[in-house]
């Protein structure tokens, strides 16, 4: 407890944090806001350090804030790079590029190789796009996507619906074009996230 005495701020970014069996609230604003964005990364790292990505990810965009308030340029790239692979471990891929990007893009303008060498180590993955959803196929295009999910070829699947297998293609093809996948595997990833969701 004597780092937490020395250290005014990280004592408070830890009972923040919930350590010490404080409550969890967030670092008080001094009116300083370059020493409020040190708190907030301090107490995002605790919350990481937790298993809590998300309340990590979020304590690091608002120290990017607070260091933006200050003119902090490269901390706010530092703390926004932070949060990128937070925001993706807690399911927001989209959010994790967005931040990424805008992270590399303040630490390539404030000139820090750096930064922006361990950012391009550590690339967002692309989010993947929005699954058209299969309301918009006909009932016979439904029921074809299901028997390619299990696995049927197309002589497997004309022979079961009592189609010939040009048939089948042809729904195939409507299928491909109307959801926007091109291979069989992705259609059944399509269709099994598809009936998963509510």
């Amino acid at each position: 407890m004597l780092l937490l005495v020395r250290f005014p701020l990280l004592g408070r970014a830890w009972k923040s944090a919930g350590g010490a069996g404080a409550p969890a609230a967030p670092a008080p604003p001094l009116g300083l806001p370059s020493q409020h964005a040190s708190a907030l990364r301090s107490a995002a790292v605790l919350r990481e350090a937790r298993g809590e990505p998300s309340a990590a990810a979020d304590l690091y965009v608002r120290a990017a804030t607070e260091a933006a308030r200050s003119g902090a340029t490269l901390w706010e790239a530092q703390s926004l790079l932070m949060a990128a692979p937070l925001a993706a471990r807690s399911g927001g891929s989209r959010r994790a590029s967005t931040l990424w990007h805008r992270g590399r893009r303040l630490a390539e303008t404030g000139g820090s190789r750096l930064l922006t060498g361990l950012a391009d180590l550590f690339p967002p993955t692309a989010p993947a796009p929005d699954p058209a959803p299969l309301p918009q196929l006909t009932p016979r295009e439904r029921e074809i996507a299901a028997l390619v999910t299990e696995g049927l070829t197309t002589p497997a699947i004309a022979a079961r619906l009592y189609l010939s297998p040009r048939t089948v293609d042809t729904h195939l093809s409507h299928i491909f074009r109307k959801t926007g996948v091109t291979t069989r595997a992705a259609l059944a990833t399509l269709t099994a996230r598809s009936a998963a969701s509510p």
